[in-house]
């Protein structure tokens, strides 16, 4: 049976949300394009999903997930190839698609694609050189991961928890890592010590959000020290929030000095606002929750002596 009718495209449908599916979207409402072109562009795939099924395969047989694997990587190539000549503008990517050369958007896109994943492996190993490498865990963890990727194959080697090379996607892997640079960026703007202090205190559960939690309560209360004690934990919530709202001045004073920071640490314009966004995201909680037990949303020793009961008591906002 030929592989390809094993193949379920219907797996890779050009979806409204990619940008070379908006691009077909607005060319066939506005007759700029044919109405056959997603057939077009899947037949094409196809071809490139065989092509390198063939190049890749152990066997006489080609193996499903090989032809599965090329359609994905060639849709992948198209679409960032067609953002890329485009410069974003979905109208000229209209056109460009209307000329019917999908092989040279595709080349576009391989090239960018290979030139940002030779970008992952080695920003990664440089943020694992940094001091504060290991303070975020699974932040950590993902930049081991990338810092063994292939460029050529698309794929990074397996680490503990793993049995076999796993597959790296250029497009949202991309986005992570620059996601995640920007988080460690941000680390900077925060003192050693402090940072340092944390680390040794917590050994596990370091997570971004939980940090943004406890520099908040510090920025709220003037705090030297990101490790907030039992009784800052209730002036916080007692001082800080009047009927379920942080007090307003509070509010703008820790959205200010986030921004100094961030503007100060993080270069990546987009990626600072996701920062910022996440800072006031970690308000907006802090509000919902503003009248329960606190010493689970933050960073802290595994044997702080605060309870759940001893802040039921005494941080509940009247």
């Amino acid at each position: 049976m030929n592989p390809l009718a094993r193949l379920d495209l219907s797996r890779f449908q050009i979806d409204d949300e990619s940008f070379v599916g908006q691009a077909i979207a607005l060319g066939v409402q506005f007759n700029k394009l044919p109405p056959q072109t997603s057939d077009a562009m899947l037949g094409f795939l196809r071809a490139k999903g065989l092509y390198y099924g063939q190049r890749n395969r152990s066997g006489i047989a080609i193996a499903r997930d090989g032809l599965e694997r090329g359609v994905r990587q060639a849709l992948i190539c198209l679409d960032m190839g067609l953002r890329n000549l485009a410069e974003g503008d979905l109208n000229k990517a209209v056109e460009l698609l209307g000329q019917g050369d999908f092989e040279a958007t595709r080349k576009e896109g391989y090239q960018l694609a290979f030139f940002q994943l030779e970008e992952i492996r080695k920003g990664s190993l440089a943020l694992l050189t940094r001091p504060t490498a290991e303070f975020l865990q699974e932040e950590h963890r993902n930049l081991k991961r990338w810092s063994t990727l292939v460029p050529e194959t698309w794929t990074r080697l397996p680490d503990d928890l793993e049995e076999e090379a796993q597959l790296v996607d250029a497009r949202s892997d991309y986005g992570a890592f620059l996601q995640t640079q920007a988080r460690m960026d941000f680390l900077n703007s925060i003192p050693n010590e402090a940072l340092n202090q944390l680390q040794e205190m917590v050994s596990e559960g370091r997570s971004f959000d939980g940090l943004l939690r406890n520099v908040i309560l510090a920025l709220s209360l003037n705090l030297e020290s990101v490790i907030p004690s039992f009784e800052e934990m209730v002036q916080f919530g007692k001082t800080c929030f009047v009927d379920g709202q942080m007090q307003p001045e509070i509010r703008d004073k820790v959205s200010q000095l986030m921004d100094r920071q961030l503007e100060s640490s993080v270069l990546d314009g987009p990626y600072r606002e996701q920062i910022r966004t996440a800072v006031q995201e970690e308000v907006d909680f802090f509000e919902q929750v503003s009248g329960e037990n606190m010493a689970g949303f933050f960073l802290l020793p595994r044997k702080s002596d605060v309870t759940a009961d001893d802040l039921l008591d005494e941080v509940a906002i009247e």
